[in-house]
């Protein structure tokens, strides 16, 4: 499928907005966490859902992507809410890894700048569905807001299969990651690097292009000092970056600037 398509053809654009709508409610400082459910309406747009239990699937679309983030953040918040003070919890690889003990705080709805990096389109308007998916690529696609020294880090999760009890999982927080990026002059897309990123495994580089016109990213994680490196295909969202992670062997990602946890962005 060609990437220029995904959201200019293919999106269902009532999805969008109803996935956007998910992702903030699980943003929602003081939000009572609990057991995830599925409601007729969720069901209605049932193959993102899918894609996010299933974990080895990538995302198709931007509504893919905001929905599958939606689950990724309401897991993820209680896993930190349940998680004792010096340590992360559920976490099955690299257990000799002294790194297993940092936990990064995660944005709110409150914390991220929504009014800054979204043109939100004209209630009503003409185009005000079909904008709603793009709104944000004119400030986060600039070059300056991608490589402006600011740290990036985040969560990813692991496949729900590894220890056969179905429940998501998480490693250690990434933390450290700065970008640099260059516009492709032929295509109009942006080159990303990232240096300096850190997670449970040891310290890695992040490589890869997103498309100019529909955010629509490819990205490979890449160790440093070890013989490993995974592909993401995700998204560019208002939220940062969203992503699934592996192809026989993966989970799902999410990246955001630590700038915008509300909390601050310390390590524990």
């Amino acid at each position: 499928m060609n990437p220029r398509t995904l959201v200019e053809d293919d999106d269902d654009y009532s999805q969008i907005a109803f996935s956007l709508c998910l992702v903030m409610d699980a943003l929602l400082p003081n939000r009572k966490i609990g057991p995830a459910t599925t409601t007729t309406t969720e069901q209605s747009v049932g193959p993102a859902r899918r894609l996010f239990r299933g974990c080895l699937r990538t995302l198709d679309s931007a509504a893919d992507a905001y929905l599958a983030l939606a689950y990724f953040i309401r897991d993820l918040r209680t896993k930190l809410a349940t998680a004792p003070p010096q340590g992360a919890q559920n976490v099955s690889f690299h257990q000799n890894n002294q790194s297993l003990s940092r936990i990064l705080a995660i944005p709110g709805a409150d914390s991220i700048p929504f009014t800054y990096l979204m043109d939100l389109p004209v209630p009503f308007s003409d185009r005000d569905l079909s904008h709603l998916a793009t709104c944000h690529m004119r400030r986060m696609m600039d070059l300056t807001f991608l490589q402006d020294g600011a740290e990036w880090g985040g969560y990813y999760s692991l496949p729900t299969w590894y220890d056969h009890s179905g429940e998501v999982r998480f490693d250690p927080a990434m933390h450290g990651i700065r970008f640099t990026a260059s516009e492709l002059v032929h295509t109009g897309d942006i080159w990303l690097h990232g240096t300096g990123g850190i997670d449970g495994v040891g310290a890695f580089e992040l490589r890869g292009t997103i498309d100019g016109k529909t955010g629509a990213l490819r990205m490979e994680k890449i160790y440093v000092n070890l013989d490993g490196r995974w592909g993401w295909v995700g998204f560019l969202t208002p939220f940062g970056i969203t992503a699934s992670w592996g192809e026989q062997w993966g989970g799902w990602v999410w990246l955001y600037k630590t700038a915008w946890c509300s909390t601050g962005a310390s390590i524990s």
